[in-house]
């Protein structure tokens, strides 16, 4: 679950040095800040910060500034030595996804996962010969499983800004998915296997930027930490496009003028826009130098999707299907006894199946808010509302159901969250998957009684949605451009981006969708501006 960034402004040392002559708790909290000085730092800044008891976590010499740990009740007094120019927090980054495959390799169609490659055109320009062969194209994100028979081919080396080494996989990690599945969007290999990406003849570097070390489904990490694996995409490795699904509310004029340099240096950065259906974009999306990318479900704003001024294209985010570490995707279904199937969502955290599934009668257990007596044995249907899905889930399994199908209570696909790997009980949960609110009525109206066989396979693809999926097709066809093109700069790149993207709102310009969506065959073929 998405923690709360509160969206605060940017808080200068200066100005806290306002309060700075009050008495020091006995053990004042550390935090994480930026501190600028007028040239890049050297011997004497760092003793600066040791006179103050301060920690160095990074330098960024191209933007003369340091980004350190200190005790709280000394950054008032740091504000005041000479040199220092300003300070700022260092604010912290989230992965921004909102958290069924064939064994051979699917097929972009606009009805399944990967219809992202056919809104956006991708599967045209692949038709034309570009694929993105050349580019390095690159991701900040969570780690990476390097060896996803997906992934392996195009991966090149990377960088993790959490461990501070040049290995930014994490196998099989299922709490780190979340840069798997992006990176397979960007450049999935296009090797008969599970599914492709936009630019799946690009190179891919990876740096790890994010965590979740509490393994409560939230990744994330600061500002810093995110800047300093760029920064190694960027000046070691040589990315043309680095994409960056993750945000925050808070701004950093540290960050921005990072990325300002590396966009100056030929680098083009993109950032997802944010998933709190509001009108004001996360950062560093927010940067006028970051390409933002909004969120829609098949042609309109996904309803999770921020948006606002400044926001740049947009791309498909409802349910995508990518790569995520092997054997922690799901391939969720429902079928029912006259052998029609239903695509649906697994629930995170889920018990699997093998792939016969599980098959019992299907009982109506309205909004499971209760333990359902009558569902000893049997498939429990409950409607979304009222409370989480894990209290319906265990309020089932008291009354002995064998596997859950949830549904939405609106229009919509839901993808659902037990929150914890085990239930509150200590066991394991049931096979559990999410249908859409039509699929669940049906079901209700002509099924219950009837044998229905729910399946949650264990797989290394998974559907995922958010801001998070949209920026990765956008990063895709960035790198089409970028390998037809050897010569363009970032700003011209993005031009072409905007200039041929397929207009989805009012006529021109429109803060929910930018210029559109980019049409990656038209935009691989345009003349450089």
């Amino acid at each position: 679950m998405k923690k709360l960034l509160l969206a605060v402004p940017v808080v200068a040392l200066a100005l806290v040095a306002v309060s700075a002559g009050a008495a020091a708790p006995s053990a004042s909290p550390r935090e994480h800040v930026f501190v600028g000085f007028g040239h890049a730092p050297g011997a004497a800044e760092r003793a600066l910060v040791q006179k103050y008891e301060g920690t160095i976590r990074f330098s960024f010499p191209e933007v003369n500034a340091l980004a350190i740990d200190l005790s709280s009740a000394k950054v008032g007094d740091l504000a005041r030595e000479s040199g220092v120019r300003y300070g700022e927090q260092d604010p912290a980054r989230q992965a921004l996804a909102l958290d069924p495959l064939q064994k051979n390799q699917l097929v972009p169609d606009i009805s399944n996962g990967l219809y992202g490659l056919v809104t956006t055109r991708a599967v045209n320009a692949h038709a034309a010969g570009y694929t993105g062969t050349g580019v390095k194209a690159c991701v900040a994100d969570t780690g990476i499983d390097a060896n996803h028979i997906d992934i392996a081919a195009n991966f090149k080396g990377g960088y993790d800004a959490i461990d501070l080494d040049n290995d930014p996989t994490v196998d099989n990690d299922p709490f780190e998915a979340h840069g798997t599945h992006v990176a397979g969007t960007v450049l999935g290999v296009n090797n008969g296997a599970g599914i492709f990406g936009v630019a799946y003849g690009a190179q891919l570097y990876h740096a790890r930027v994010l965590s979740d070390p509490e393994h409560d489904g939230t990744a994330s990490g600061s500002t810093s930490q995110v800047m300093d694996g760029v920064r190694h995409l960027a000046e070691d490795f040589g990315c043309k496009v680095i994409n960056m699904s993750l945000g925050g509310g808070r701004r950093s004029g540290t960050e921005e003028n990072l990325y300002k340099r590396l966009t100056a240096n030929g680098t083009l950065i993109v950032a997802a826009a944010g998933n709190d259906a509001v009108n004001t974009l996360d950062f560093p999306a927010g940067y006028q130098i970051v390409v933002s990318v909004s969120a829609t479900d098949h042609d309109k704003l996904a309803s999770f999707s921020s948006f606002g001024k400044g926001l740049d294209l947009t791309a498909p985010g409802v349910d995508v299907l990518s790569s995520v570490p092997n054997g922690t995707g799901r391939e969720a279904k429902v079928q029912t006894a006259d052998g029609a199937v239903t695509t649906a969502n697994s629930a995170e955290f889920a018990g699997t199946t093998s792939d016969r599934g599980v098959s019992a009668a299907l009982v109506d257990c309205a909004t499971g808010e209760t333990a359902c007596a009558n569902a000893a044995g049997k498939i429990a249907l409950i409607q979304r509302g009222n409370i989480t899905f894990a209290e319906k889930v265990a309020n089932a399994m008291a009354g002995g159901a064998v596997g859950v199908i949830l549904y939405n209570n609106v229009e919509g696909s839901v993808n659902p969250t037990l929150g914890t790997v085990t239930a509150p009980d200590g066991s394991d949960w049931i096979p559990t998957v999410a249908v859409i609110q039509a699929e669940g009525l049906a079901l209700k109206a002509n099924n219950l009684g009837q044998s229905v066989t729910v399946f949650n396979i264990a797989r290394d693809w998974g559907l995922n949605s958010g801001t998070s999926m949209a920026a990765p097709h956008v990063s895709g066809v960035a790198a089409l451009v970028f390998a037809s093109h050897p010569g363009a700069t970032p700003a011209q790149v993005e031009q072409i981006l905007k200039s041929t993207a397929k207009n989805l709102g009012p006529a021109g310009y429109d803060t929910q969708y930018g210029f559109g969506m980019p049409q990656a065959d038209f935009a691989a073929a345009a003349t450089l501006p």
